[in-house]
């Protein structure tokens, strides 16, 4: 089935989050409005390793859900960078750790989300400095968090870790599940 024509594209909101209005008409004929957030954009996560082959993780308050839920290291790829150095830097920065990345596949967020997540394993991590948060996480009382990988896997399959489609995906490509 053919994709939808756009019709018009506007920027509706423009801060933490970009959201544009796209106007589309489908197959049929029908038009319809959608907002999606942050179009177009890639962001990166992963499943992080240590010598031991526990997990780390950062616990942080999440407005969205109004608790501090675990959560992997992820975050923005910036301008000019691979998704290698993103991630890389989104570990080193969230907890101090440096590992040996693989990519292991990519997804989308959700369905009115523009973002692909491209999702990694990071092996035999090792702290080499401390965690330098940006000021949101610091006001959101971030930290790092180290689980076993049993533990882990019931947090996942608990549904309340908020990368849970990238922690399957990390688990699977490791033959974990």
């Amino acid at each position: 089935m053919d994709l939808p024509q756009t019709i018009e594209e506007n920027e509706v909101h423009r801060g933490w989050l970009r959201i544009v209005k796209r106007r589309l008409r489908h197959a049929n004929g029908g038009v319809q409005e959608y907002e999606i957030v942050n179009p177009n954009t890639h962001s990166v996560c992963a499943l992080v390793l240590d010598i031991n082959g526990d997990v780390v993780l950062i616990e942080l308050y999440r407005f969205g859900q109004h608790r501090r839920p675990m959560e992997l290291p992820a975050g923005a790829v910036e301008e000019g960078e691979s998704l290698v150095q993103a991630i890389a830097r989104e570990i080193l920065e969230e907890t101090g750790y440096e590992g040996t990345l693989t990519e292991v596949g990519e997804h989308f967020i959700a369905a009115e989300h523009g973002v692909t997540r491209h999702v990694f394993v990071a092996q035999n991590s090792k702290q080499v400095a401390q965690p330098t948060p940006e000021q949101s996480e610091i006001d959101e009382g971030a930290q790092v968090r180290i689980l076993t990988i049993e533990d882990f896997k019931s947090l996942v399959r608990s549904g309340m870790l908020t990368e849970t489609g990238a922690a399957f995906m990390a688990l699977d490509h490791l033959d974990l599940l």
